[in-house]
């Protein structure tokens, strides 16, 4: 498979290495009334047994990552796609095997991203590199395409059809209606939307439901 080339002024130097603590905001005491929500997706760890280097390839090659750093002792490898420190953690462990199909736990993690041209790349190169989605399809508030990774997770590479308040108004009060319909009549075919895409079809139709579902009975999509 080929590989991503070295990524050029992402990695921090020696003397980038702090001496004392600069957080992002200080809080008086008291300052703070009512429960916080997160400010952003830290990070997730993924145990893993045979594919731990698999595994690695994996998820660096589909976020464009880089790899942090690593710990010999218990072996685990941390990687990153953006300045924190780490977004994704391998961790070996040794007799676990793999994931079953039938097993409690996060059903998929999902990544967004900004426009469905990127997504559209992500697919392009992964399939060149020998991984293909298992499922594509139009949500009505979102197009997805869904990957297993070498132990059988499931990564979602996402874009919203629209801002994230009318996002979350689609969610809220139609995408479950009646007047939805079936969730499957958004499935595409990831290899047409790229064609339609490439010969200019704009963002506008190939996001929009109601246009995949025609395309979809037309056979071009």
């Amino acid at each position: 498979m080929n590989e991503l080339p070295p990524k050029s002024g992402r990695t921090p130097g020696p003397d980038m290495v702090p001496t004392q603590p600069n957080p992002l905001r200080q809080d008086a005491p008291g300052s703070i009334t009512e429960m916080p929500s997160p400010s952003h997706m830290g990070h997730i760890h993924i145990n893993t047994d045979v594919n731990y280097q698999a595994m690695v390839d994996f998820y660096i090659k589909l976020f464009n990552g880089e790899e942090t750093a690593q710990n010999p002792g218990n072996p685990m490898t941390f990687i990153t796609y953006d300045d924190f420190d780490h977004r994704i953690v391998v961790m070996y462990k040794e007799g676990w095997g793999t994931k079953p199909d039938r097993a409690v736990g996060y059903s998929h993690l999902a990544f967004c991203y900004q426009s469905l041209g990127e997504v559209l790349f992500i697919y392009k190169r992964m399939r060149e590199w020998g991984y293909k989605p298992h499922w594509t399809i139009n949500h009505g508030n979102s197009t997805s395409f869904y990957y297993k990774d070498p132990d059988g997770n499931e990564v979602e590479t996402v874009v919203d059809n629209f801002p994230a308040i009318e996002t979350k108004a689609y969610k809220m009060h139609y995408q479950f209606s009646e007047d939805f319909g079936p969730m499957k009549d958004g499935d595409f075919d990831p290899d047409k939307m790229v064609e339609l895409f490439e010969a200019g079809m704009p963002d506008t139709i190939l996001l929009d439901r109601n246009e995949v579902k025609r395309l979809i009975a037309e056979g071009k999509l």
